[in-house]
């Protein structure tokens, strides 16, 4: 039978031990509660236990574990136990051994469970992969060799709802980006936030990329037609560095100076940040939490607040008719790319993308970006100079050269008011229930808590959607410890998790 939460529990004293973040901790503590429910059926729990006694191996199995998994993203780790954990849970409850992976019993769970999201079979399946592969679980590798657990999977992922990909920021809302940073009127956090979105349009980055950018150089040159040139930088770690190799290289970022507005906003948006404390060598992230009492934290903005921020800047309601999050800012340039005729070369490049046979040719050619830069600041002055409307319809994208700039400007409000007028919202089809995860990983791998969350008669709230965990600030129970408010989108939990992840970086300093 598998371990009780107490005695999978004695594994927390070593992760704290270790120099981990609080949300990787977290993830291991996740997988090490898998192992340890039967250390026979793990390729690395037979490793450790023929290594050692049991009293040594618990604190090798993290240290294994630990090791195993370094080269996996912390956000992979938690989406593929959540699976695991859910599966044995069902089979714990029914007082069933369910480790190692056996094919009738994978079928039989699959086929016992009512109202699942379309990807939830998949995502099983995916995480007994992961497991065979990584960990070694024996019959990990159960989707491979079953038709039947295959078609079934298969079968719920077909109902599915299709893809409604994050659309991209117009010309409008860019500008309207731009005119913040130069805004002195507003506060200096809503003007460095936008600076901020303005770096991943025109760096064509994600959210988590445009994060770990360092060593901002600015290159410009002025000339007789203005100032021209570039913001450079480097990103550490990437989504597309998948390769060992890749997550040891810098990935150059390179942003156009030119703007949709006369005047850059570049300058003034790193003049915001020098006066702000962050720049040099300060250990921010390019967006960090603003405190509630004024200044930045060192933790970073969760991509669900920054989402709320840029859409709160915009002036956009977050509704199922108009979907803008962060992936908006690095599909605009790219959606505008493919709009404009740029190739696929130029496009692929331009979003740090590389087909096989291009790798060599990008180690050695040093400065493969430069050519596709120039088109996406030829693309850019079109826009600005009424030649280019990436916000129109088809037909019309470019200006025909017997209508007036003006004309076209008009023809072009016109498509974008008929456009919007007849596009229509979808629900949701896959809203899956994440209680039964929550109780899963709360029953099997025990309490976790970050310090200062054992307060007398605290109160907490989780989102609906993101799942994270804020602390309600006062007895009011109007605003969270990190400044947000108390809405609809947010349950008051009555009673606190055992189990605290997600957590809210401003709530909670762990």
């Amino acid at each position: 039978m598998p371990c009780l939460p107490d005695e999978a529990s004695a594994s927390d004293q070593r992760l704290w031990q270790e120099k981990l973040s609080w949300e990787r901790k977290c993830a291991c503590k996740k997988w090490c509660t898998l192992v340890l429910m039967k250390l026979s059926a793990w390729a690395i729990g037979r490793s450790v236990a023929s290594s050692s006694g049991m009293q040594l191996a618990r604190g090798s199995l993290v240290e294994s574990v630990v090791d195993a998994l370094a080269g996996k993203a912390t956000a992979t780790l938690h989406g593929r136990a959540g699976p695991l954990l859910k599966y044995a849970k069902f089979w714990r409850d029914r007082g069933l051994d369910f480790f190692p992976v056996q094919e009738d019993m994978v079928y039989q769970y699959l086929k016992a469970q009512s109202n699942w999201a379309p990807t939830a079979p998949r995502s099983l399946l995916i995480s007994l992969s992961f497991a065979f592969h990584i960990l070694g679980l024996s019959g990990g590798d159960v989707a491979s060799k079953s038709g039947r657990i295959k078609g079934v999977s298969d079968a719920h992922y077909a109902d599915r709802r299709k893809l409604v990909q994050r659309p991209p920021l117009t010309a409008d809302q860019i500008l309207m980006l731009e005119k913040t940073v130069h805004d002195t009127a507003r506060t200096s956090y809503d003007r460095i936030a936008s600076g901020f979105f303005l770096v991943l349009i025109y760096g064509r980055l994600r959210y988590s990329d445009g994060l770990q950018l360092v060593d901002l150089q600015l290159d410009i040159k002025e000339t007789e037609f203005g100032i021209t040139g570039f913001l450079e930088a480097r990103a550490e770690r990437t989504k597309t560095s998948v390769t060992l190799e890749r997550k040891i290289r810098f990935l150059p970022v390179a942003i156009p100076v030119e703007a949709l507005m006369d005047v850059s906003w570049i300058p003034v948006w790193l003049e915001l940040r020098h006066q702000s404390g962050l720049h040099g060598g300060q250990p921010f992230p390019m967006l960090p939490s603003p405190q509630l009492g004024g200044g930045w934290a060192r933790m970073p903005l969760t991509v669900s607040a920054a989402a709320d921020w840029l859409r709160s800047l915009l002036k956009v309601e977050s509704s199922a008719r108009d979907r803008l999050a962060t992936h908006s800012c690095k599909a605009t340039m790219l959606s505008m790319a493919a709009k404009f005729g740029l190739d696929h070369g130029t496009g692929r490049l331009l979003g740090y993308h590389s087909e096989g046979r291009d790798r060599s040719m990008l180690t050695y050619s040093r400065d493969a970006i430069s050519a596709p830069l120039r088109k996406m600041v030829a693309m850019i002055k079109a826009v600005k100079d009424g030649k280019f409307f990436p916000d129109s319809t088809r037909s019309g994208y470019f200006v025909p050269d017997d209508i007036p700039a003006e004309a076209a400007v008009q023809a072009q409000d016109d498509d974008t008011e008929s456009d919007t007028s007849s596009s229509r919202g979808s629900a949701s089809e896959e809203d899956a229930n994440p209680d039964e995860e929550e109780t899963a990983v709360s029953e099997l791998v025990g309490k976790w808590a970050p310090t200062g969350a054992e307060r007398e008669g605290q109160q907490y709230a989780r989102h609906r959607v993101s799942r994270c965990i804020h602390s309600i600030s006062d007895e009011s129970g109007l605003t969270f410890t990190c400044g947000r408010s108390v809405n609809n989108r947010y349950i008051i939990l009555l009673t606190k998790p055992s189990f605290m992840h997600p957590i809210c970086s401003g709530c909670f300093r762990t």
